[in-house]
């Protein structure tokens, strides 16, 4: 009986360790969503695949189509589509207050405001809800609300009726 106990004791001794190694391990070179202590509720500068969605937990790796949304707090979130930060939005509703966010545009390949963009509907976004962000309106571009609504009534590249009705598909 004591040589049992004394097995099932060492045995919870290596799982312990192991938990705590792969736990430590995780942190330092583990996968990433949030960046926090940006305060000022600055762009962070990414690398592809740095960072993972945090709607859908894809890499950010098409830098072209990311977007950061930065809390009054300084949680910076990472997004590799701005569909995913409306999706995101309507499921962390505190996290709007006060938050900014930031897309990078198709047309300068730099961050602006996401409130500020022109989105196309018609985009190889890596979500595939097809908008993407311009600095400059176009012909048959929509604001930041018309496309916020949209893509919470669905009406993105993922329904067969918008997809053949915008692409012919």
């Amino acid at each position: 009986m004591k040589k049992i106990l004394m097995n099932l004791l060492t045995f919870l001794l290596i799982v312990s360790i192991l938990v705590v190694l792969l736990v430590s391990l995780s942190d330092e070179n583990g996968v990433k969503y949030i960046y926090k202590g940006n305060t000022e509720q600055k762009v962070i500068p990414l690398k592809p695949k740095e960072y993972r969605c945090s709607d859908c937990s894809m890499e950010v790796e098409d830098l072209d189509y990311a977007a950061e949304l930065i809390t009054q707090e300084g949680n910076t979130y990472f997004f590799d589509d701005i569909g995913c930060v409306v999706l995101w939005l309507q499921k962390h509703a505190k996290a709007k207050k006060n938050a900014k966010i930031f897309t990078k545009t198709l047309d300068t390949h730099q961050w602006i405001d996401a409130k500020k963009a022109w989105y196309t509907r018609v985009a190889s976004s890596p979500m595939g809800y097809g908008f993407a962000a311009y600095t400059k309106k176009e012909e048959n571009f929509v604001n930041y609300l018309q496309m916020q609504q949209m893509m919470l009534q669905g009406k993105n590249l993922y329904d067969p009726f918008v997809k053949k009705s915008l692409l012919g598909k």
